[in-house]
């Protein structure tokens, strides 16, 4: 399982709060995700053609959408003021 030090350096990394009463079950359901991974990670693939992972380019058309001004746009930003977008500070 992860240890408290590891979960607070993640959580650090992600710039998340983690309430002390949340620390357990995040560290149990981190440790279930990566022995998740760790179990895909054993599944023997060597038989499987590289065509079928190939992938079709899936992309679609750009459709140019009339933009009335950029206020609209600053405006659809969750956090805006004085005609500008609010973006959370993520240098020391």
């Amino acid at each position: 399982m992860i240890d408290s030090k590891t979960l607070d350096h993640l959580a650090h990394l992600a710039r998340l709060t983690v309430p002390e009463e949340e620390k357990e079950q995040l560290a149990k359901d981190i440790t279930n995700i990566l022995g998740f991974i760790d179990t895909i990670q054993k599944v023997d693939i060597s038989e499987v053609s590289k065509k079928e992972f190939a992938q079709k380019n899936v992309a679609k058309e750009d459709i140019l959408a009339p933009l009335d001004s950029n206020y609209d746009l600053v405006e659809a930003a969750p956090l805006h003021k004085d005609g500008f977008v609010q973006v959370p500070k993520v240098i020391e």
